[in-house]
């Protein structure tokens, strides 16, 4: 409103100087500009002359208003950081991840499987995500927390050998889970989507903690065959259906098979962010600065139009004349 305001009192005030004005001029117009007085056009400068002022000063007021409105860019900056949705990958990165019998049509090892579904997420999320990686095996560690750039996830699950960061031993899905909640239970409330990717092979799964508040959403997708075992450090490992969706339900979460369909963009949820519309028209900070240019324009072309244009009577000079014809 306060744009408004100021061109409403700019228009006002110029309204009154120039019905003053023009009062003054009546009574010396034919000294002034002839016996034939003014050019027609002339009786349209006052409402150009309030129309071009009144316009420059909604524009500079308005400019004036996004400016002092405009966060400074530290403070903008922190609201970005604050407002942001974590996108969390939990992986399974055990050396049953490496059994062929993942994908559509059961070839392809459940880490190379895993590395897909997460690329299919990827390719499908948007909007101001910060991503992280946790790695689980023996232990669960964090490996990319906080991240802006996607490809950094895809670095993770692109061979980075992080195993071997990992003592050897068994898998322990449980103790893995409730390490990651730890991780990112000081993020902002509702602020984090949790993914967990594993085939659930594990040794007995320890009690799991209460999900943190700073989970929104949580899902935990299956990788590997559920229904035939592949033989691996003396016992046969499959994707243990039962297991993970006990995990998801503990965790007020949605567990979905993977092994052989991507994940459904539905369950994505919020983080599918459909691309805007383009805008077709000016913004307001595009206006005001036309408002302004054609104000100031205006404004500065009325003096020059009624010095040149303004009337046909000429002042000459007789004495002037008078030496010439000498």
């Amino acid at each position: 409103m306060t744009p408004l305001i100021a061109a409403l009192a700019v228009l006002l005030v110029v309204s009154l100087a120039e019905w003053l004005h023009t009062r003054r001029i009546r009574v010396a117009a034919r000294l002034a500009f002839g016996p034939g007085g003014a050019a027609a056009w002339t009786n349209t400068v006052p409402w150009l002359r309030v129309a071009g002022l009144t316009a420059f000063t909604w524009g500079v007021v308005t400019l004036l208003m996004l400016k002092l409105e405009a966060p400074d860019d530290a403070t903008a900056k922190e609201r970005h950081d604050a407002e942001a949705t974590r996108l969390v990958f939990v992986a399974d990165l055990s050396p049953s991840m490496y059994l062929p019998d993942a994908g559509p049509d059961g070839t392809m090892t459940r880490h190379a499987r895993m590395r897909e579904v997460v690329e299919g997420i990827l390719q499908r999320v948007s909007g101001n995500l910060r991503f992280g990686v946790i790695g689980f095996y023996t232990d669960s560690l964090p490996v990319v927390m906080e991240a802006r750039d996607p490809e950094l996830v895809r670095n993770v699950f692109n061979g980075l050998p992080l195993t071997y960061a990992m003592p050897v031993g068994q898998t322990d899905l449980g103790t893995a889970v409730n390490r990651s909640l730890e991780l990112v239970a000081d993020f902002p409330k509702g602020s984090t989507r949790m993914i967990i990717l594993t085939d659930g092979d594990s040794v007995p799964l320890a009690p799991i903690n209460p999900r943190p508040a700073s989970i929104r959403e949580l899902l935990v997708l299956g990788i590997g065959n559920p229904r035939k075992g592949s033989f691996i450090d003396g016992h046969q490992s499959r994707q243990e259906a039962d297991t993970l969706q006990r995990i998801a339900t503990s965790l007020l979460g949605v567990y979905h098979d993977v092994n052989d369909r991507h994940l459904a963009t539905e369950a994505l949820g919020d983080l599918v962010v459909p691309l805007a519309m383009p805008h077709t028209g000016l913004t307001l900070t595009q206006w005001a600065v036309l408002a302004m240019t054609l104000g100031a324009i205006m404004n500065a072309l009325i003096p020059l139009a009624l010095e040149f244009f303004g009337s046909d009577w000429k002042v000459r000079s007789i004495r002037k004349e008078a030496v010439l014809a000498q």
